[in-house]
């Protein structure tokens, strides 16, 4: 799977990098801790983007997800 972020600066596309090679949520959780606060924001910021990329990427909803989001409303 690939996804792309657009607009972010050299130094976001650094950090996107390094949360892509994380292999779980630990090691996302992880890294994050060992950037400086300034970082960290930003580190916060692209996973959430590219959380959102991914999602993006589905076309499908099956029937529970469809229950789940209906439940919620």
């Amino acid at each position: 799977m690939t996804i792309e972020l657009h607009g972010l600066t050299k130094q976001q596309y650094q950090i996107a990098d390094l949360l892509w090679n994380c292999e779980s949520q630990q090691q996302v959780d992880q890294l994050k801790q060992t950037l400086p606060e300034a970082y960290r924001r930003d580190a916060e910021t692209i996973h959430q983007l590219m959380i959102a990329a991914v999602m993006d990427q589905y076309e499908e909803v099956t029937e529970d997800v469809r229950e789940l989001i209906d439940g919620l409303r």
